[in-house]
C-alpha cells in the first residue's frame, strides 16, 4: 500500500480479513502511525482528545496482523514495467499487488503560502498552540474545516473572523438554507462571518486556510493509470492497470448505489471502501455499496450527513427548520440522495439505511415525523 492514512490501513486489514497470507507493506509519507484525521479539527484542537488516542489501532495490532510499516518515507515513482515502487532514496520495493491510497492535499491559495493548512498532525499541533493563547484568528473558507476551526477557536476564547466566497457556509453540500442556519449559529457565537467575500492576501496572521482539497493523483498519472479528478476505479477498487488497485480520498470510484462515479473525502468512507478494496485484492470481492457518512461538531451542534454531495432538485424538511432536532432530505427526481441532520442522528442513520436499501419514500413520508423510516429500510 502506498499511503499510510485510513484507506491504506483499512486495505491492509481487509486483506488479512479475507485470508491473504502474503507479506503486506504499508508505506506512509508521514512519520506517525496511521491516525484519525477528523479529530485534528475537532477534539484534538480543544484538548479533549489527546495525542495518545489518535491512533487508528493499537500499535501492537500491526505486528499481530503481520503488517509491516515503512513510515516517514515518500514514494517518488511507480515502475509498472518492473512491478516496483521507487522511494525518494532511490531504493526499489517490488510488489505482486499494489494499492494506491495517497489521499488528498489541502488546496493552496495564491498569496497565502505562509498560512496554516490543517491537514496533518504537525499542522494541528501548531494550530492548537495558537488557540490556547486565545488571540485573534482569521479563517479563509467556511467549509467543514473552516467552520470546525472557527468553533474550536471561539470555545478557546479567540476572536474569529471567517471569510467565505460563497453566499453561505457549506453551501455546495448543504444548500443556501441550511448553510444560512449554520451561519446564524456561528454569528450567535460571536464569529465575524464575512460571506460573499474573498480576502486580500495581506491578512494579519495567524490565518487558517480551509478551501477544500485535491486528490493526490500525481504518482498514478505519471505511471499512466487513468485519472479524472481522482484515480478512476470500479466498485472493487480496480484501476485501469491489472493488479493495481486504489482506495480512499484519491479515488473516484463507481458507486452501485448512486450509479455514477463519486469522489468522497470522508474518513469513514476511506476506511469502509478501503476495507472492501483489501478484500477484493485478496480474492473475496464484494462491492462497496454504502452511502457515505460523516459528522461535524460545531459548538453544541452535531451535524451529520449521509450522501455523496450530488446535485439535487428538491429539499424536504422533517421537524421545524432551525429548531433542533431537525433534518433536511435532498431529492433528485423524487428519490432521496442525501440527508443532513442537526442534532438528529437517529433520523440520519435511518434515512441512510433507507437509501442503501433503495426504499421508495415520498416527500410526504420524509417530511412526516410520525412516519417511521425504519419501516422503509426493511
Amino acid at each position: 500500500m502506498v499511503g499510510g492514512g485510513p484507506a491504506g490501513d483499512a486495505v491492509a486489514a481487509g486483506l488479512r480479513d479475507a485470508g491473504f497470507q502474503g507479506e503486506i507493506l504499508l508505506i506512509g509519507a508521514e512519520p506517525e502511525f496511521p491516525y484519525e484525521r477528523p479529530h485534528l479539527s475537532k477534539g484534538f484542537l480543544l484538548g479533549t482528545v489527546p495525542l495518545a488516542r489518535l491512533g487508528l489501532r493499537p500499535r501492537d495490532q500491526y505486528r499481530e496482523l503481520g503488517i509491516q510499516l515503512l513510515l516517514g518515507v515518500r514514494v517518488s515513482e511507480l515502475d509498472l514495467e518492473h512491478r516496483s515502487v521507487i522511494l525518494e532514496s532511490g531504493h526499489r520495493i517490488g510488489w505482486d499487488l499494489l494499492c494506491i491510497a495517497t489521499g488528498s492535499s489541502a488546496r493552496r491559495l495564491a498569496g497565502f503560502e505562509e498560512s496554516i493548512y490543517l491537514r496533518e498532525l504537525p499542522d494541528a499541533v501548531s494550530l492548537r498552540a495558537i488557540l490556547e493563547r486565545g488571540g485573534p484568528l482569521t479563517v479563509v473558507g467556511a467549509g467543514f474545516i473552516g467552520c470546525e476551526v472557527a468553533a474550536a477557536a471561539r470555545r478557546q476564547g479567540c476572536s474569529v473572523t471567517v471569510f467565505e466566497a460563497l453566499a453561505q457556509p457549506l453551501q455546495r453540500v448543504l444548500g443556501e438554507e441550511l448553510g444560512g442556519y449554520l451561519a446564524g449559529v456561528h454569528r450567535w457565537r460571536g464569529v465575524n462571518l464575512r460571506l460573499g467575500t474573498e480576502p486580500a492576501p495581506d491578512l494579519e496572521p495567524p490565518v487558517v486556510v480551509g478551501v477544500g482539497s485535491s486528490p493526490r493523483i500525481e504518482l498514478a498519472a505519471a505511471a499512466g493509470i487513468a485519472v479524472d479528478a481522482g484515480i478512476v476505479v470500479d466498485e472493487l477498487g480496480h484501476t485501469s492497470v491489472p493488479d493495481i488497485f486504489a482506495a480512499g480520498d484519491a479515488t473516484r470510484f463507481w458507486s452501485p448505489l448512486f450509479e455514477e462515479r463519486i469522489r468522497v473525502e470522508h474518513f469513514q468512507t476511506a476506511q469502509r471502501q478501503g476495507f472492501a478494496v483489501g478484500r477484493a485484492m485478496a480474492g473475496t470481492p464484494a462491492p462497496f455499496v454504502e452511502a457515505p457518512w460523516f459528522w461535524s461538531d460545531q459548538y453544541d451542534v452535531n451535524l451529520q450527513y449521509a450522501g455523496a454531495g450530488l446535485a439535487w432538485d428538491q429539499t424536504v424538511t422533517r421537524g421545524t427548520f432551525g429548531q433542533p432536532p431537525f433534518s433536511v432530505f435532498y431529492l433528485r427526481q423524487d428519490s432521496m440522495i442525501a440527508v443532513a441532520g442537526i442534532n438528529d442522528r437517529h433520523t440520519v442513520a435511518r434515512a441512510r439505511h433507507a437509501m442503501e436499501t433503495r426504499a421508495k419514500l415520498t416527500p410526504q413520508e420524509l417530511a412526516d415525523p410520525a412516519f417511521d423510516l425504519r419501516k422503509a429500510g426493511r
